[in-house]
């Protein structure tokens, strides 16, 4: 072997991998950068078709069958995408999901409405069973009669629970108790809950979010909105430094899903607060309660449970045969002009 070409090419060699270090960084910033959604914006989105959501920040989370409290069941819709907005003043939040039915229709006994809800909790991250004592949850819901069956008397899409034939008001226990799940029409089309375990959802004192829905292709999509700041006792508070956790859960009334029968996820997603960004807790970081069990969010991850990714193994092997190949045409450059 020829010592000084040797030497030479290990020289080139060094001064090319250095170079495709520099490159190598200088493309995977600009990917970097060119990926992080432009969540933050001067309006957030009013609807859900509005093209404000296409760059928005997104997760696909997986939806399971409720299986933690009685009536257990759902489990019909078996994935949902999140979508999340901020700006300086408010929050949006959608969510899209496939379904096959148009349900609307809540005018006969066993007729039950698409729905879906949102669940929230600044802090720590909450149990998954709708909080816990000492840690309320937060919860907007969505019914699609409220928004697609105010219509009156008895027609087809009608969203009014006395629908039906009524003497007197007197067989109208919830309307005449205030039920707000009672009212024959809607102007608001989501209503705000609090919840600390199951079994004790309530109506919040503050009405504060609003709800609009749009349904394409199969599916729904419901987009919900909220100021930042809230004097609703445990309202999500989007103002602070904490972090926001978020999951949901989707009702398919032509099959019968109706209270804790219903598709949910059992992860949670991490909402930034100041910037938007969505991003999916990994599976077994939450509390010991259990809280995060389940299928994980689609997060693009290669699954991995640690050691070195399948993309250290593709760089490694790229600038390794970078640094053979430069060596060897050097070397062999170098003694062929000695000979």
């Amino acid at each position: 072997m020829d010592r000084d070409a040797a030497g030479q090419a290990t020289a080139v060699a060094a001064v090319v991998l250095a170079l495709v270090l520099v490159a190598q960084s200088a493309v995977g910033a600009a990917v970097v950068a060119g990926e992080q959604p432009m969540a933050v914006r001067e309006q957030v989105p009013a609807t859900a078709e509005s093209a404000a959501w296409t760059d928005a920040p997104s997760r696909t989370l997986s939806l399971s069958a409720q299986r933690m409290a009685v009536p257990y069941g759902g489990g019909t819709v078996s994935e949902a995408e999140v979508r999340t907005v901020t700006n300086e003043s408010h929050v949006a939040v959608r969510v899209t999901w496939p379904d096959a039915t148009r349900d609307t229709n809540i005018s006969r006994p066993n007729a039950y409405s698409d729905a879906v809800a949102v669940m929230l909790h600044g802090g720590e991250q909450p149990p998954i069973t709708m909080g816990a004592t000492g840690t309320p949850v937060d919860i907007w819901y969505w019914r699609a009669s409220w928004q697609f069956g105010n219509h009156t008397g008895t027609g087809s899409w009608t969203g009014d629970m006395y629908a039906y034939p009524h003497p007197d008001e007197e067989t109208k226990p919830g309307l005449a108790a205030g039920n707000p799940l009672s009212k024959s029409t809607y102007s608001r089309y989501a209503q705000n809950y609090y919840a600390r375990g199951y079994g004790s959802l309530s109506h919040a004192p503050a009405q504060n979010v609003d709800a609009s829905a749009t349904r394409a292709d199969g599916e729904w999509r419901v987009a919900f909105v909220r100021e930042r700041s809230t004097d609703g006792k445990y309202d999500a508070a989007f103002n602070g430094t904490e972090e926001m956790y978020l999951t949901v859960a989707v009702w398919n009334g032509s099959a019968d899903e109706v209270n804790g029968e219903k598709s949910l996820s059992y992860q949670f997603l991490r909402l930034d607060t100041e910037s938007g960004n969505l991003t999916a807790v990994e599976q077994g970081s939450g509390s010991d309660d259990g809280s995060s069990d389940g299928t994980p969010a689609s997060d693009g991850g290669d699954g991995d449970g640690g050691g070195f990714g399948g993309e250290f193994w593709d760089l490694f092997g790229t600038v390794l045969a970078v640094i053979v190949v430069s060596w060897l045409i050097t070397y062999r450059s170098l003694r062929g002009e000695r000979r």
